[in-house]
């Protein structure tokens, strides 16, 4: 879409700004470094945000930020989940993953980024996730969730406070059935891209979302091994996290004393 509307000119572009595409299942999902995102239907919401600011976008790294807060802030609010950042892109619920971003820019005539599209996946409900992924992806509903006999239960575990908005998707007594027009993906969806909007419209609510994104990291501190080429484990080598600094780089230290900053589209990681 962007590719096609960028060769009308940036006015086509413009037009498309904070348009968001939303869909509760996808046949070909992908996530960096062109790996599939299992994403079968009705178990979650996969969405693109399409954002078209008025100057080209110098940090890219910082829209995956902004959109991995996003994405916290809203968990919170509709299931008072607590939710974690592995640099760069994928946000965690109890230790699995729930959600993965993709931002991808488009190149104007002067060779910089002018539009990005940012995916966002988060898996809602518990699925039978294939095997090779079943380790480490989960849902921001609890396993539970499909097995609770007592929906007062469910609501005083944190995972049933959902705002009024959504509230009335589980409006029946059994909490095991879901309704047959479930509206609470497409709510979360609605919110997540108001409040990534709302963090790239104003530099310092972007800085102040980054803060944000690098306190909420669950790696700072950990030991890593980091894979400057992927694919290349003879390239691969032992780092401990330190922090994350203002250009959402990971700053880590090297078991030799010496310090890096790495960038998300140079390397891949693993705790």
């Amino acid at each position: 879409m962007l590719e096609s509307a960028g060769k009308k000119g940036a006015a086509a572009l413009r037009v498309l700004d904070q348009t968001v595409i939303a869909a509760d299942e996808q046949s070909a999902g992908r996530g960096r470094l062109k790996r599939a995102f299992y994403s079968p239907a009705k178990t979650g919401v996969y969405f693109t945000a399409i954002y078209v600011p008025s100057k080209n976008i110098e940090e890219p790294a910082l829209l995956t930020a902004s959109a991995a807060v996003a994405v916290c802030r809203s968990l919170k609010e509709f299931f008072g989940a607590d939710a974690k950042i592995k640099w760069v892109n994928d946000v965690y619920v109890s230790g699995k993953k729930v959600c993965g971003i993709l931002a991808e820019g488009h190149l104007g005539p002067d060779g910089k980024i002018d539009a990005a599209a940012i995916g966002i996946g988060i898996n809602i409900y518990p699925s039978d996730f294939p095997a090779e992924i079943a380790g480490r992806a989960g849902s921001v509903l609890p396993d539970t969730f499909g097995a609770s006999d007592n929906r007062e239960e469910a609501q005083e575990s944190g995972v049933m406070s959902f705002p009024r908005a959504t509230r009335e998707s589980f409006a029946q007594k059994d909490v095991r059935v879901k309704p047959e027009h479930d509206t609470l993906p497409l709510n979360l969806a609605r919110d997540v891209s108001k409040k990534l909007f709302d963090i790239l419209s104003d530099d310092s609510k972007i800085r102040a979302a980054l803060d944000e994104y690098a306190a909420l990291s669950f790696i700072v501190g950990k030991t890593i091994t980091v894979l400057p080429v992927i694919g290349d484990d003879n390239s691969a080598y032992a780092a401990t996290v330190l922090g994350i600094d203002k250009e959402a780089r990971l700053l880590v230290r090297l078991n030799d004393g010496s310090e890096r900053a790495l960038s998300s589209g140079e390397i891949s990681i693993k705790i």
